[in-house]
């Protein structure tokens, strides 16, 4: 275990391997800026792509603002900006029609896997150089480590 901490600051315990993990994120941070630079969005409108790409249902700018923490007057500006953009369609539900989809479009899929595709295939060219066994203790890992994460952003701290 090596210790890491900023001066003044708690000092936490960490093992090698959850310091090359804070260190990856914050390289993931930085791959996110420079996509969004050259997706022409800021952070937030990225942010938003991104979990309109991976939700498990559709969602409106209610359940938008509610995922990115910000207003709904905010997250009105927001699909405002990315449906300018061609990034993003507004559909009204067959069934309810009070009721707003969001839906990205096929440009900016296109877009956003042309500019991500050298990243995946490099981070597929570092996976398929491992064995079977590296690869299964990796994905455990990294599952694990998503668990760990989920729990945290979904646990209540309790009263206060």
């Amino acid at each position: 275990m090596r210790e890491s901490g900023v001066p003044g600051q708690p000092r936490w315990q960490l093992e090698p391997e959850t310091k090359t993990l804070r260190l990856l994120q914050t390289a993931m941070s930085d791959a996110e800026v420079a996509l969004a630079r050259r997706l022409a969005v800021n952070l937030t409108d990225l942010a938003a792509m991104g979990h309109l790409t991976f939700a498990a249902q559709s969602m409106g700018p209610r359940e938008l603002s509610d995922r990115l923490g910000i207003t709904p007057a905010a997250a009105t500006d927001l699909v405002d900006r990315l449906e300018r953009a061609g990034h993003l369609e507004r559909r009204r539900d067959t069934v309810d029609r009070r009721r707003i989809h969001l839906i990205l479009t096929m440009s900016a899929f296109d877009q956003v896997a042309e500019e991500l595709r050298p990243l995946i295939d490099a981070l597929n060219a570092v996976v398929t150089a491992y064995s079977g066994a590296e690869r299964a203790a990796v994905s455990r890992y990294l599952s694990d480590v998503l668990d760990a994460y989920h729990r945290f952003a979904h646990e209540s701290k309790g009263s206060e």
